[in-house]
């Protein structure tokens, strides 16, 4: 028969203690309730007084008694031996009484055993379910890494949990109040945090201090829940590493912001940082000296003020002070201007650029940076630079006149030469021998090279070129121009001429005399039986503001140790008899690329042609916008 007797649990230590009636009791209890309710019905049966209901009302006493101690089965058992224990007084020649009494039994004991059934389940249930929970919060609790108290109205800690204990170690045999682990500037708050904690529920984000035992600060962040009206839980969790780390930062960021400061006091230029409120956050030492102020002055004071305390060691405030006022009244512009600081005693004259830039970073956003950065020795250069500059151009312009004049006077006396060397090969060719006749067509022909090299001396200190001068030049018209020009020299030559030459910007009649040369040379300087020339040009993605064009032949070839040669004045590397001309062409050549601030080279083999290779630059947006409109 399964047992189900009553139970009694009660808290010891955190743990349920359930106690039962042993068999022996219930047996006892069983026997006396039995007992004396037969002894009840013998008597009564004695003396007549033992009507059916009589029976039955003194069997169910004990039988309600004892089936409190059972569970359904045992209660349907029960119910059924009570049952038994009647007909003795009732019988057996009536039947209904017999199953009357036995359904009393039955239902009787059958449903309290039911009953306690069902009690019991649900008290077995909630036993355990309200152990698992004492087992997980004791878990959760004793081993969070937070500080978790459990406190009343009055600020008394009625649990602390191990984190609790370890940390502030303050004694646990006692009660212990807020106040003995909260730091003395914190007790007003934390008194403040406790009221509204009870009064609002719940408390979140306060951090203060807690105390330990051995009087160390602890840092925390608390929050708490009210459980019931005069019990809450509250929370706190360790700042000391977030605060040890914050203030590493902050270290850092104070290094760092001094070594920026210093860095900044060591400057040449006058360094001004104003914030989005337009005032003077910082002023370097530089400005000081440079304008004779107290950089401590203009700190904390509008920007506009601060440039009126320094704005009288300037030559013109007036207009120096209306790009100042443009600056600061417009967060987002740049401004800049020169001007110039009066000399005066124990101060030179300095020449300033003032350059004001806006802070677009997010933390210092509406700011400003001003530069008064010294540009005297840069202007005292540019003005030295300038001097030189009109120093050359005079002495460029008096060389040409020069180099005019002499080629004039040195022209006369070869032209005389070779005009005289003429008149006696006509008139005394008969009166001179073999000998005479050679000297005299030597000379002739030495005054004929002299007059022509004076030429190309003048004509190469004529090549300068003004920019402003260029122009767009179609090359691919240029080219069919000199292939026009130089048809009888072409003749028999195979030119061959790229169609996708592209344009360039330069001055077009030096361009036409470049390619001239090149070609002329290139057909002067082959042995071959049929000269062949290729004009093309290539991508130069060494400049991307050029392009390079290339005039390639299948000549003689040159030594490479004569490429950076063959480009002198005058500089010819075969004998005069075998080629004609002063070697001025490469010069020439020269002379026109770096007056378009390009490159000419060569690169060649001997017996199987050369490549002149020469950039020119390339037509920019803004040129060809200007061309277009």
């Amino acid at each position: 028969m399964e047992e189900a007797g009553a139970s009694l649990t009660s808290r010891k230590g955190g743990r349920a203690v359930t106690s039962r009636l042993n068999p022996i009791e219930r047996t006892i209890i069983s026997i006396v309730a039995y007992g004396i309710a037969l002894l009840s019905l013998t008597m009564l049966n004695f003396a007549g007084l033992a009507p059916p209901s009589l029976v039955f009302a003194v069997l169910a006493v004990p039988l309600i008694i004892v089936s409190l101690s059972y569970k359904l089965r045992g209660g349907l058992l029960l119910g059924m031996g009570t049952a038994l224990l009647g007909v003795p007084f009732l019988g057996v020649g009536d039947p209904l009484l017999l199953g009357a009494l036995a359904t009393m039994g039955l239902a009787l004991g059958g449903g309290i055993g039911f009953i306690n059934q069902q009690v019991e389940t649900r008290r077995d249930r909630w036993r355990r379910a309200r152990s698992l929970e004492d087992r997980y919060n004791d878990e959760i609790f004793e081993n969070s890494l937070n500080i978790v108290h459990f406190i009343d109205k009055d600020g008394t800690v009625l649990k602390r949990n191990e984190a609790s204990r370890s940390m502030l170690a303050h004694p646990t045999q006692r009660s212990l109040q807020l106040s003995e682990y909260v730091h003395p500037n914190e007790i007003d708050r934390i008194k403040g945090e406790l009221l509204r904690l009870f009064e609002r529920g719940e408390v979140h984000d306060v951090q203060l201090r807690f105390v330990s035992q051995e009087r160390t600060a602890i840092p925390v962040e608390l929050k708490g829940r009210r459980v019931t009206e005069r019990v809450a839980v509250m929370e706190a969790r360790d700042l000391r590493q977030q605060v040890e780390l914050e203030r590493r930062l902050m270290e850092t960021e104070a290094r760092y912001r001094y070594l920026i400061e210093d860095a900044i006091d060591t400057l040449d230029s006058g360094i001004i940082i104003t914030d989005s409120k337009r005032q003077v956050v910082w002023a370097n030492e530089t400005i000081g000296q440079l304008f004779g102020v107290d950089r401590d002055r203009l700190i904390g004071i509008d920007a506009l003020r601060a440039f009126d305390r320094y704005a009288c060691a300037l030559d013109d405030p007036q207009s120096v002070g209306q790009v100042v006022k443009d600056a600061v009244e417009n967060s987002t512009k740049t401004a800049s201007c020169s001007c110039r600081i009066r000399p005066t005693v124990g101060r030179e004259e300095r020449v300033l650029e003032y350059r004001s830039i806006p802070i677009e970073t997010e933390r210092y956003k509406g700011g400003r940076i001003d530069h008064y950065i010294d540009i005297t020795k840069i202007k005292q250069l540019e003005e030295g630079l300038l001097e030189k500059t009109k120093n050359l151009e005079r002495s460029n312009e008096k060389l040409e006149l020069f180099s005019q004049a002499i080629a004039h006077d040195l022209q006369e006396p070869a032209r005389t030469i070779q005009m005289f060397s003429g008149f006696l090969m006509e008139d005394y060719k008969e009166r001179l021998d073999e000998e005479g006749i050679v000297y005299l067509n030597t000379l002739e022909e030495a005054s004929k090279r002299m007059r022509q090299k004076i030429k190309d001396l003048l004509n190469l200190s004529r090549i300068r070129m003004d920019k402003a001068s260029f122009e767009r030049v179609n090359v691919q018209q240029v080219l069919e121009e000199v292939k026009e020009d130089y048809h009888a020299c072409l003749r028999g030559v195979n030119l061959q001429i790229d169609d996708d030459l592209p344009a360039v910007w330069g001055s077009r009649n030096q361009i036409w005399d470049l390619f001239g040369n090149l070609i002329a040379n290139a057909v002067k300087y082959n042995d071959k039986a049929l000269p062949t020339l290729h004009v093309g040009w290539l991508c130069d993605s060494r400049n991307r503001g050029m392009h390079m064009f290339y005039v390639k032949d299948n000549g003689i070839g040159i030594e490479t140790c004569y490429h950076s040669l063959i480009f002198g004045m005058f500089e010819k590397l075969n004998p005069t008899d075998d080629y004609e001309g002063t070697g001025a062409g490469l010069a020439f050549c020269k002379r026109i690329v770096e007056e378009h601030k390009g490159e000419i080279w060569v690169e060649s083999e001997i017996g199987k042609g050369s490549t002149f290779y020469f950039t020119i630059p390339r037509i920019d947006n803004r040129s060809e916008v200007e061309i277009n409109a």
